[in-house]
């Protein structure tokens, strides 16, 4: 039976070499200068840790894979990391992390994120923005502040904090997001949110802003109007009963198969209960290829019987199969959330302070974007790839530091076809600086 030897080495080695991307990638963004002048809280003693380096070492966590503070602390015998970074007293333990969030409150919170955001997005040459704005369930499983019983049906009946977020879809970047409690609806909040976001994103760089059914309000829709230059969107309308009746008394429909084959078009102007005005509701009739349970429910009305229908609320012009195929484009945001999720563990990191537990949260959406902007300038790669693909193949790499003279040098383990994949990676970085030029496919 073969036996492999063994034997130990002080040598410092890291499985995670390729964390120097992300360091490279952070630093040309000027983050690191720019985060100096917010309203961070400092140590009070001069032997605490720096909060740039706080913040610096949980983003860097969230990347390579903690889901919680104290796998944080686990990088802390990590000395390459530490010197790609540049920090002076290592990374931080648990109990430091948490005493820093907790110094959060939801006046920090709102002058830290939003300013943070806007200088970011400032360095995107994109003209124009499609906004995508969703939420999402994140079950919690403790006794945190917001934790509450809501609309939860992975789940039903377990308590939840329900946040609220912002997507650029030509970037794949997040734009705004805020962490709520588990009993609000899609649309609570959702006012004061927008206004925030047009606070990130000056609203004549916005093209469109998209939303489900949970943002049919009216209130979002006057905030969006009521402007000197009214700010376009398309929400998906809730499916009442007044508004039904209104569908089912169309007679003038025009067929198109460019969205799908069967389908129907049309459009009203519509005034539903609390409007002060109609609005434009384009109507999408689709055929019923299988009996569902709408169609079991209405076998007596021949028209609900044998289609489906999906109505739009909209204040642009756009002909009504261009609505359709717009809304449609929106379902990428939820890959977004999934990513988020699965990835960077948005469902993790349940600190017992819900304003600390948000500034985690929003820390780890500037980590996105910052890997966002690494996949699309540095990777350059037509595939979406994501941060587990991202991890295996340009992060996980094993190095170690040697003396260079009087400086460190960093050894990175790479070899052929790999070193030459990594090497091209390295130019890339070298050509990185704002204003960034995202290309839209």
């Amino acid at each position: 039976m073969h036996q492999l030897a063994h034997e130990f080495t002080s040598r410092k080695v890291s499985p995670w070499g390729g964390i120097k991307f992300f360091h490279r990638t952070y630093q040309s963004t000027g983050l690191p200068q720019y985060l100096s002048d917010l309203d961070l809280p400092f140590p009070q003693s001069n032997r605490g840790f720096s909060p740039i380096d706080l913040i610096e070492g949980f983003m860097v966590s969230v990347v390579l894979g903690s889901r919680r503070l104290a796998h944080s602390g686990m990088m802390r015998t990590d000395e390459v990391i530490q010197s790609i970074f540049g920090w002076q007293k290592g990374m931080a333990s648990a109990s430091t992390f948490s005493r820093f969030f907790s110094k959060f409150d939801i006046d920090r919170n709102d002058s830290v994120f939003p300013a943070m955001m806007k200088y970011w997005f400032d360095q995107m040459s994109l003209k124009k923005m499609t906004v995508d704005i969703d939420s999402t369930i994140i079950t919690r499983y403790g006794h945190q502040q917001g934790v509450e019983k809501g609309y939860n049906p992975g789940k039903r009946g377990a308590v939840s904090h329900h946040p609220l977020m912002a997507f650029c879809d030509e970037l794949k970047m997040v734009l705004n997001a805020w962490m709520r409690s588990g009993d609000s609806h899609s649309a609570q909040d959702a006012v004061g949110f927008l206004e925030e976001l047009l606070e990130i994103v000056c609203p004549s760089r916005i093209g469109l802003i998209r939303g489900d059914s949970g943002f049919y309000s009216d209130k979002i829709f006057r905030l969006l109007e009521d402007r000197p230059k009214a700010v376009s969107y398309l929400v998906k309308a809730k499916m009442t009963t007044r508004l039904r009746t209104a569908i089912l008394s169309i007679e003038d429909w025009h067929g198109s198969h460019e969205v799908r084959r069967g389908n129907s078009y049309s459009e009203i102007y519509y005034q539903a209960q609390g409007w002060k005005n109609p609005r434009r509701i384009i109507i999408v009739r689709q055929p019923i290829k299988k009996e569902n349970k709408q169609s079991k429910l209405f076998r007596e009305d021949q028209d609900l019987a044998q289609f489906d229908y999906y109505a739009f609320v909209t204040n642009t012009n756009l002909a009504a199969v261009k609505v359709h195929a717009l809304y449609n484009q929106r379902a990428d945001c939820e890959n977004r959330i999934k990513e988020l999720k699965y990835d960077y563990s948005i469902d993790g990191f349940a600190l017992q302070d819900f304003a600390a537990m948000e500034a985690a949260f929003r820390f780890i959406m500037v980590a996105y974007n910052i890997m966002a902007l690494f996949r699309q300038q540095v990777m350059v790669s037509p595939k979406a790839h994501q941060l587990s693909t991202i991890r295996f193949q340009c992060i996980a790499i094993g190095s170690y530091l040697v003396k260079s003279g009087r400086n460190k040098k960093m050894k990175l383990a790479a070899e052929g076809k790999r070193r030459h994949f990594l090497e091209h990676f390295f130019d890339n970085l070298e050509l990185l600086k704002p204003p960034f030029q995202i290309p839209i496919a």
